[in-house]
């Protein structure tokens, strides 16, 4: 008669429409919109046109809980967007619930948040119970990614900052940046969640296929053991890429709205990649952006960084030449590479299985251009 075993509820699948899910999606997205990402324009144009705060917001909160971005899934998912009696929800419940929750209440999520990437590393170290800075540094080093090591710190010690800076993100990127955006293409975004209700009908795996166009990844896999519902979202800045959250029980699927609607997102008032201000120009010609030029600034104020940039000066490297040539942790240099890639410093070229950084020439000559305009 074969083996007895324990039953699992049949996997529910559905389909939504969530702003707050919606914006948390387009922040990780905005997050890694640098040159040469393959990400929408759109969201490139933005993340150059972001006030010298809301970079650093950006960066520092996506940057502190490994590669996967735990953290800004954990006030989102504490909200429980996908619950029935707030599917409708907006920014402002949303940030009205932000403001209900005490600071320790966002030290917590972040704890949680760095457990979980943790967990991913196999380290098996917890957070502190007190406020022994250098054992919040044990806790805190192998997991950061873009983030600083002293910023993140002091979130930790002062978590009512951890809590402003996150409300500041969101508050700030929805009006400054999306809710134009979002408002602009929400029929073709409710157009794309019925497409997505009827596929939903016909189980995840044919879902999964129609609105994305692509096979389910292994990880993807792995998430569904521990998932009992899974809601499919569209996306109008996805492009060719999937995104997905797993936070058992729920699995949450971003997909895009153009794959399945066939329409093309257009932005008259956008900003697109490569747009600059008339007044934004070096002195040859080649256009350099205040927001750029400050970026490209903040990633040359490390001594690593620099010496980085000195060795490969002398020609392209592969990173793990230039961790022995530098001596500090395999962990420490990926986060100066990240930096200096995300700034437009350094270019990646992998072959052969490898990752060979390239210095970009042209953009430092554009960063000491953009300085001599500036003083002239």
């Amino acid at each position: 008669m074969g083996e007895l075993v324990v039953g699992r509820p049949a996997l529910q699948v559905r389909t939504a429409l969530s702003v707050p899910l919606d914006m948390m999606s387009m922040m990780s997205l905005l997050y890694r919109a640098v040159p040469g990402s393959g990400l929408d324009p759109w969201l490139i144009g933005v993340r150059r046109a972001l006030s010298w705060d809301l970079q650093e917001d950006l960066d520092l909160l996506h940057g502190f809980s490994g590669r996967l971005l735990y953290y800004m899934e954990e006030p989102v998912m504490a909200f429980q967007p996908l619950r029935e009696d707030r599917q409708d929800a907006t920014i402002d419940d949303l940030l009205t619930f932000f403001a209900s929750l005490s600071g320790i209440e966002f030290r917590d999520l972040a704890i949680r948040a760095i457990d979980r990437a943790h967990r991913d590393l196999g380290t098996e170290l917890s957070a502190p119970v007190g406020d022994d800075e250098t054992e919040w540094r044990r806790y805190l080093e192998p997991v950061l990614t873009t983030a600083d090591a002293n910023d993140v710190l002091e979130m930790m010690l002062n978590p009512e900052l951890l809590k402003e800076r996150t409300i500041r993100l969101f508050s700030g990127i929805w009006s400054e940046f999306y809710r134009e955006e979002y408002e602009t293409h929400l029929d073709s975004l409710r157009e794309a969640e019925q497409v997505a209700r009827n596929s939903a009908g016909k189980g995840f795996g044919m879902a999964f296929a129609e609105l994305t166009g692509n096979r389910l990844p292994a990880t993807l896999t792995a998430a569904l053991n521990a998932a009992s519902s899974v809601t499919f979202i569209p996306s109008g800045h996805l492009g060719d890429f999937v995104s997905y959250i797993s936070y058992p029980p729920e699995l949450v699927i971003f997909f895009s709205a153009q794959h399945v609607t066939g329409s093309q997102f257009e932005h008259e008032q956008g900003h697109a990649e490569g747009e600059i201000l008339p007044d934004e120009f070096v002195a040859n010609g080649q256009p350099m952006a205040t927001n750029d030029l400050m970026e490209s600034l903040r990633a040359l104020s490390d001594g690593n960084r620099m010496r980085i940039i000195d060795l490969l000066s002398t020609g392209e490297l592969y990173a793990q030449e230039i961790v022995g040539r530098l001596g500090i942790a395999q962990s420490a240099v990926s986060r100066h590479l990240s930096q200096l890639e995300r700034a437009g410093i350094v270019r990646v070229e992998p072959r052969r299985g490898l990752k060979y950084y390239v210095l970009d020439r042209q953009h430092m000559r554009s960063i000491a251009e953009g300085i001599l305009y500036r003083v002239q």
